[in-house]
C-alpha cells in the first residue's frame, strides 16, 4: 500500500542518514587524531555531535544509545588501547541504531494495531470482507489503505495492493472529494455524498458517500452503489414524461378547452380545443398573465365586461366559478359556440394558488335542451287538446249515445207485446250497439285520463291486494285454478290501478283460455334497476309472435266474437308504463301465454293516478 511504501522509504532514508553519520564519525576522529589532538577529546566531541544531530532528528532512541555509550566507554578511553575503545563505541552506537530502529517500527505496529481494532470495533473482518458497500480506509492524502470484496468487484484492479483517489474517482468530481476529504479530518465525518466513481474497465458508479474518522490520519469511507436507483429513477423520468405526455395528447383531443394557471398567475398550458373555440394560437397564451390571456379572446364573446369581472373578482379571491354560461359570436376561424365555464383554484400543496380554467361546448345540449323546451310546449298543447277532447268525448258523444240507449230500453219496455218481431230484434240490436258504445267511450275516457301525479305512490302489499281482487272476480273465476305465490312483495305506486292491471290480466287469461280447466298462475321474480318481474301465466291456446305486440294496442282484438272492446291491455300497458316499468308477452302456440312485467320496489319521484269521472 502507499502508506506501507512512504514509510519503508523512511526508514531507507534514516538507515542512510545513520550510515553516513557513523562514516562521518569515524572519518572525524582519524582526521582528529592525524592532527596531533588527544583521542579522548576528538572522540568525546563527535560523540557528542551525533548525540546532538539525533536529538534534532528526533531519534531519540539513536541519541540515548550515544549517551550510553559514552557513559560506558569513558572508563575505557582513559586507561585502554585506542583500537579498543573505538571498538567498544562503534559497537554501542549500533546497539542504539538498532533500539531506534526497533522503537520506530514498534510505534508503527502500534499505529496499525489500533486502526485495525477500530475497524474490528466498526465492522468485523467478515463484515469488512462481505460488506454489500464499498469500504476504503484513507489516509489523509486520499491513499487507499485497505479496501474490501465490494470494491475489487465494482471498481475491479483485484490485484492492485494500492489506489489514489484520483484513479476511481471520476475526474469531473475530484475537487470535490478533495474538499469533503479535508472536512472528514476536520470535522471528524460525512453524510449522504454523492458522486460518482469510476472502474477500471471505464464503467461509472454512482454512489453514496459516508465516512468516518478513525485517527488524525485514517479514516473509513463507505460507498453505496447508486447504480440501480439512478437508473430506476432515469426509468421513472422517463415514465412520467411519456405519461405527461400522454395526458396531454390525451386532453387534446377532448372537446373541452382547457387552460391551466400557475401560482404566479401566468398561463403555464392550454390544450387544442382552446384554439379551436376561440380562433387564436394557443402557444401564444402560454407564459402570459391570465388577465392577458382572457384580453386574447373575451372580445369574441357576448357581454364581455361582465364575464372580466366576474372572472376578476374570483381570482382576487381565489374563490372557484361554477357553471357560467358564455356565447362565442361567430367569425374568423371559429363559429357560434354555447361554452360552460368554470375555474377550479389547485389546493394541493405543490400548486397551491394555481388554477384549472376549462370551456365545456354545451352547444349541442343547449341545443336538444331548446328541442325539449319545444317539444314539451307541444306536448303541453297535446293535453290541452286531449283534454278538450276528453270533455267533448264525455258531453257531446256519450250524452247523446245515452240518451238514444234510454229511449230504445223504454220503447223495449213499454212496447214488449205489441211490437212486430223484427221490429224487436231490430231494437235489440241497437241496444247492444249503444251499450258496446258506451263501454268504449268509457274505456277511452279512462285510458285518457291516466296521468302523472308525483306525490300518489305508497306501499302496496300485492298478497293482500290479489286476495282483495280473487274476491272481486269471484264469478269470473269459478271453474279456475288461480294460483297466486304466497310471497308477493311490497311494491310502490298507485293501489286502484295496480289492482285493476292484476284484474285485467287474471280475466284476459280466463277469458281466452280454450281448456277445460283454465289455469292461471300469478308470480314474481328478483329483477336489476330497483324493480320486481311479475308474470300472469295461462294455460291457454297461445298467441301467434306477429300478434305479441299488437294486442296492447288500444281496442285491439284478436276475436271479435268475444265481449270487450280491446281496451284492456292497452290500459295495463299504460299503467306499467306510468309506474316506470314495461310489459311484454311471450307465448307458445297450444301451451299458453304468459305476460311480464315490472313494478318498483323503492318509492319513485313519479306516480299515476286516474281522474276518470
Amino acid at each position: 500500500m502507499v502508506s506501507g511504501k512512504r514509510e519503508r522509504r523512511r526508514f531507507k532514508g534514516a538507515h542512510f542518514g545513520v550510515s553516513v553519520a557513523v562514516y562521518a564519525a569515524v572519518a572525524l576522529v582519524l582526521w582528529g587524531l592525524e592532527q596531533g589532538h588527544e583521542p579522548t577529546v576528538v572522540i568525546l566531541g563527535v560523540t557528542m555531535a551525533l548525540g546532538v544531530v539525533a536529538l534534532l532528528l528526533g531519534w531519540l532512541g539513536v541519541a540515548v544509545g550515544v549517551g550510553a555509550s559514552l557513559l560506558l566507554a569513558l572508563p575505557g578511553l582513559l586507561g585502554q588501547p585506542l583500537v579498543l575503545w573505538v571498538v567498544t563505541g562503534l559497537l554501542l552506537l549500533g546497539v542504539a541504531l538498532i533500539a531506534g530502529m526497533a522503537g520506530h517500527l514498534w510505534r508503527q505496529r502500534t499505529v496499525k494495531r489500533e486502526v485495525h481494532h477500530r475497524l474490528e470495533a466498526c465492522y468485523g473482518e467478515e463484515i469488512f470482507e462481505d460488506s454489500l458497500n464499498i469500504i476504503h480506509v484513507v489516509d489523509r492524502e486520499g491513499n487507499v489503505i485497505r479496501r474490501n470484496r465490494k470494491s475489487r468487484e465494482l471498481l475491479g484492479w483485484p490485484h492492485k495492493r494500492s489506489l489514489h483517489f484520483t484513479e476511481y474517482v471520476h475526474p469531473q468530481d475530484i475537487g470535490r472529494f478533495k474538499a469533503e476529504l479535508e472536512s472528514l479530518f476536520e470535522r471528524g465525518e460525512l453524510r449522504a455524498v454523492e458522486l460518482r466513481f469510476v472502474s477500471e474497465g471505464k464503467r461509472i458508479v454512482p454512489v453514496e458517500l459516508q465516512a468516518k474518522r478513525v485517527t488524525g490520519r485514517v479514516a473509513v469511507m463507505e460507498a453505496q452503489d447508486r447504480g440501480e436507483v439512478v437508473a430506476l429513477e432515469r426509468r421513472l423520468a422517463e415514465e412520467e414524461a411519456r405519461y405527461r405526455h400522454l395526458i396531454e395528447d390525451g386532453i387534446d383531443t377532448l372537446d373541452l378547452g382547457v387552460i391551466l394557471v400557475d401560482r404566479q398567475g401566468h398561463v403555464l398550458w392550454s390544450n387544442r380545443a382552446v384554439a379551436v373555440f376561440f380562433g387564436l394560437d394557443r402557444d401564444g397564451l402560454i407564459g402570459l398573465p391570465a388577465g392577458r390571456a382572457l384580453d386574447r379572446f373575451v372580445r369574441v364573446l357576448d357581454s364581455p365586461e361582465e364575464f372580466l369581472a366576474r372572472v376578476q373578482e374570483a381570482y382576487r379571491g381565489g374563490k372557484p366559478i361554477d357553471g357560467y354560461i358564455v356565447r362565442v359570436r361567430p367569425g374568423p376561424n371559429r363559429v357560434e359556440r354555447v361554452l360552460q365555464y368554470r375555474s377550479i383554484p389547485i389546493e394541493t400543496e405543490r400548486y397551491r394558488g394555481g388554477r384549472i380554467d376549462y370551456y365545456a361546448d354545451i352547444t349541442e345540449l343547449k341545443r336538444l335542451e331548446e328541442q325539449l323546451v319545444q317539444q314539451k310546449e307541444r306536448l303541453e298543447e297535446v293535453n290541452r287538446k286531449l283534454k278538450e277532447f276528453n270533455s267533448a268525448v264525455s258531453h257531446d258523444l256519450r250524452k247523446p249515445a245515452l240518451t238514444a240507449l234510454g229511449y230504445v230500453q223504454m220503447i223495449l219496455r213499454r212496447c214488449d207485446g205489441e211490437l212486430p218481431q223484427a221490429v224487436r230484434e231490430d231494437l235489440l240490436k241497437v241496444e247492444g250497439r249503444l251499450l258496446r258504445m258506451e263501454k268504449l267511450i268509457t274505456d277511452l275516457l279512462h285510458f285518457s285520463t291516466i296521468r302523472i301525479d308525483p306525490v300518489s305512490f305508497e306501499g302496496v302489499d300485492l298478497h293482500r291486494l290479489l286476495q282483495e281482487t280473487k274476491e272481486d272476480l269471484a264469478s269470473v273465476l269459478v271453474g279456475v285454478n288461480l294460483q297466486v305465490a304466497e310471497d308477493l312483495p311490497v311494491v310502490y305506486g298507485v293501489p286502484t290501478l295496480i289492482s285493476e292491471l292484476f284484474a285485467n290480466l287474471i280475466q284476459n287469461a280466463v277469458k281466452f283460455n280454450d281448456k277445460a280447466l283454465p289455469v292461471v298462475e300469478v308470480g314474481w321474480k328478483g329483477y336489476s334497476g330497483g324493480a320486481y318481474l311479475f308474470y300472469v301465466r295461462d294455460n291457454g291456446p297461445g298467441i301467434e309472435a306477429q300478434y305479441l305486440e299488437k294486442i296492447f294496442g288500444i281496442f285491439e282484438k284478436l276475436d271479435p266474437n268475444k265481449e270487450g272492446t280491446g281496451a284492456g291491455l292497452a290500459i295495463c300497458r299504460r299503467i306499467v308504463e306510468e309506474h316506470g316499468g314495461r310489459i311484454w308477452a311471450e307465448s307458445e302456440l297450444g301451451s299458453g301465454t304468459t305476460f311480464y312485467f315490472t313494478l318498483p320496489k323503492v318509492p319513485a319521484r313519479k306516480g299515476v293516478e286516474s281522474d276518470a269521472r
